[in-house]
């Protein structure tokens, strides 16, 4: 339409910006919230997903773990429940019971760290694995823990 005093011209007074629809807008905004609801569900769920443990019951925890990288000279040992006592061997050197006193034993850490005058005074350079091997104290009709792992030594 053209407006003859002015010159001007109108808009289609059919046409409207699809922005201002009735319900594009929100329905746009219920999107856009619904994908990020997504998002952060899915990234929350994954990240930090506890890992499957793979010890045998009474075993929680070993030190270097499975497949690391630890310095000659750090800690080698087990975390169990209470109620376990462990045998380890490094390195086909049986490590004696006096030794393995670098963690607390109430708590069920068994731990060696080599020294002068020790087992092992120095672990070597590559591939080092250990074993254990432990006896309920309490519940006899337990298995025992008997467990392998290797790690690599810088």
């Amino acid at each position: 339409m053209n407006d003859s005093q002015n010159g001007d011209y109108f808009s289609d007074p059919v046409t409207v910006n699809w922005t201002l629809r009735r319900g594009i807008a929100s329905a746009v905004t219920a999107v856009v919230v619904l994908l990020l609801a997504i998002i952060i569900w899915v990234a929350s769920t994954t990240r930090g997903a506890p890992q499957v443990s793979t010890f045998p019951t009474g075993l929680l925890a070993v030190i270097p773990q499975e497949a690391d990288q630890a310095p000659r000279q750090g800690l080698v040992g087990v975390s169990l429940s209470p109620g376990w006592q462990p045998t380890l061997t490094i390195d086909g050197v049986s490590i004696p019971d006096n030794q393995l006193g670098a963690g607390t034993r109430q708590l069920g850490e068994f731990f060696f760290s080599p020294g002068e005058g020790l087992a092992i005074v120095e672990m070597r350079t590559g591939q080092i694995c250990a074993h254990v091997v432990a006896v309920p104290l309490m519940d006899i009709e337990v298995d025992n823990i008997d467990y392998r792992w290797c790690w690599a030594s810088f």
